[in-house]
């Protein structure tokens, strides 16, 4: 009989026996964890936990039901394929519904965004795990072989929030005025250790003498009692985690919102310690090679060391397979030839507060994913936006300046400045939210977020004579709120550069000289104008601006896009806030 062989994905041919032809294809092991659902809560229901994102995975185990192991990818050779990573669903506000997590994709895989938990009367949504229920409303429901559903509440005083689904259990009714459980979530060993992911929020009651629920393994946040008397019920990101239902009874976005989702993640293994491919944070773990994506990219399965520009505009470098184009001011880009490019795109840091004022938000980072195809002799702009200027005295920060990259034949892509820090009232909104003032009682709102890679500002406190700003909101995390004890909130923290792209480093881009973080939110200040001790001013996120404390300045932001800190009072230092750092856009293509 004809013998037929295939090596590789090649026809054996010719003639002297059996010849060596390389490989066609990679085999990929993954992990794929969409975002968490934002928890529920508004008026005067108790709100439900969000649902975890969906998880789907060939190594351990799936989520949901049947859990099954799925099977590898043949992933062609020198080929990009697209990475996205889910972000979290943003909480229940006083004037808002939460909102789903996000999908996560790579290549033909994607899971599904956890479902938001319930809010006001509302049903809560269905998801990768299903959102619980406030104590009107419907759980959602968990996709097939991703995650479970949520937990159902009670409407009877005391008004209680179900847990949101786990991708390994489902989520817990509420019993008994409690909040319910979230579920569990599944571990997984494909980066050679076991980490647990996709954990359901916790739900949240309405009686301060009972119990909330708590987030399920996995990240989940835990629900909230009324008037913020317990920790925000934020989940934990780049797990998947559903966040914490809130009970808005105050009506304020602040302690008592629910919580955000946790981001999702993306990981891609294949065997052998000789790297075959590129993308992501790359380590090496029991023989094989792992790629963690803790934001959108795209994962190349091939190696290469770029030498040729294919376009001008900004400051030239190379690293691995990539040229980069880094605008740290507006100016033009060029391709000499068409090409496939991505952006990163972070937008100006807010103005601090002034005279006992909060910190500013972070501006929005859309980070290397969405792959756009550029024109040969186009002229395209890249505009950068600078950082907001600090309030002086007794006023208001300004908003950072947007960012953004255009042209003909282009939608354009923009990412927000970040929101001012106040003096008085609520901070502003942006691309993260500002910190809000202390001088009004009991203390303004934090300002809100406008997307994925951003975060709310915190709440202001004012009780004579305790004034504490809130912090400034960050890339991966919420602005704090100022304390009673006349302590700033801290700043939200932003984006590790490696996380973003491993070769985002002052070695191979200077303009990163002295930055390891960008985005973060700046601290609030803290005083108390009776001259009395233990004030302190809240912490920037890593990069951004100090809160003032009771006798000295706020401090200025050190990195793109983050938040200058909230000045203390005048009649001590000068009463200014700091100003924002400005924005950066940087665009990126293969050029081996």
């Amino acid at each position: 009989m004809p013998i037929i062989g295939t090596i590789a994905g090649a026809s054996a041919r010719g003639y002297g026996g059996l010849r060596s032809f390389a490989p066609s294809a990679l085999s990929v092991d993954y992990l794929v964890v969409a975002g968490g659902g934002g928890g529920g809560g508004g008026g005067r229901y108790a709100g439900g936990g969000g649902g975890a994102g969906g998880l789907r995975s060939t190594v351990t185990a799936s989520g949901g039901t049947p859990g099954t192991v799925e099977s590898a990818l043949s992933m062609a050779l020198n080929t990009s394929f697209t990475v996205t990573v889910g972000a979290g669903g943003v909480g229940a506000n006083y004037a808002s519904a939460p909102t789903s997590g996000s999908n996560s994709v790579f290549s033909t895989i994607t899971s599904t965004g956890g479902g938001a938990g319930g809010y006001l009367a509302a049903n809560a949504s269905n998801g990768g795990s299903g959102g619980g229920s406030n104590e009107e409303g419907s759980p959602g429901t968990g996709t097939t072989n991703q995650g479970f559903g949520g937990g159902d509440g009670i409407a009877t005083n005391p008004y209680t929030g179900g847990g949101g689904g786990g991708a390994g259990v489902a989520g817990a009714n509420s019993t008994s005025g409690n909040g319910g459980n979230g579920g569990n979530g599944v571990a997984v060993s494909i980066t050679g250790s076991s980490v647990t992911y996709a954990g359901g929020g916790g739900g949240a009651t309405s009686n301060n003498a009972n119990t909330v629920g708590t987030g399920g393994t996995g990240g989940g946040g835990n629900g909230l009692k009324p008037n913020g008397l317990t920790a925000n019920a934020n989940a934990s990101i780049f797990t998947g985690g559903g966040a914490g239902g809130g009970f808005g009874n105050n009506g304020n976005n602040g302690l008592d919102s629910g919580g955000y989702g946790g981001s999702g993640i993306v990981v891609a293994r294949y065997s052998g310690t000789v790297q075959k491919a590129t993308g992501g944070v790359v380590s090496t773990s029991g023989g094989n090679t792992i790629h963690t994506f803790y934001v959108s990219d795209n994962f190349y399965t091939g190696l290469g060391t770029a030498t040729t520009a294919k376009a001008t505009g900004g400051t030239i470098t190379y690293a691995g397979p990539y040229v980069y184009h880094t605008f740290t001011s507006t100016g033009s880009f060029v391709p000499s030839q068409t090409l496939d490019a991505q952006f990163l795109i972070v937008g100006g840091g807010g103005g601090g507060g002034g005279n006992i004022g909060g910190g500013a938000g972070a501006g929005a980072v859309v980070t290397f994913g969405t792959q756009a195809s550029l024109t040969s002799g186009v002229t395209y702009t890249a505009s950068v936006g600078a950082g907001g200027p600090g309030a002086t005295t007794s006023a208001d920060g300004s908003n950072g300046g947007s960012s953004s990259f255009s042209g003909s034949g282009y939608t354009t892509v923009t990412a927000l400045g970040g929101g001012f820090g106040s003096q008085s009232s609520n901070g502003g909104n942006g691309g993260s939210g500002g910190g809000a003032g202390p001088n009004s009682i009991p203390g303004g709102n934090g300002g809100l977020p406008s997307g994925p890679n951003t975060f709310a500002g915190g709440m202001g406190y004012y009780t004579y004579p305790y004034y504490a700003g809130g912090g400034g909101g960050g890339a991966t995390g919420k602005g704090g709120s100022g304390s009673s004890a006349a302590i700033g909130g801290n700043g939200g923290q932003g984006l590790t550069l490696t996380n973003i792209d491993p070769n985002l480093t002052s070695a191979n881009i200077s303009a990163f000289t002295g930055m390891t973080v960008i985005a973060s939110g700046g601290g609030g200040c803290g005083v108390r104008p009776d001259g009395g001790g233990g004030s302190a001013g809240g912490s920037g996120g890593t990069g951004a601006g100090n809160g003032g404390t009771q006798y000295t300045n706020p401090t200025n932001p050190t990195s793109f896009g983050s938040g200058g800190g909230g000045a203390t009072w005048e009649n001590y230092t000068s009463g200014d806030g700091t100003n924002g750092y400005g924005g950066v856009v940087i665009v990126r293509y293969l050029s081996v």
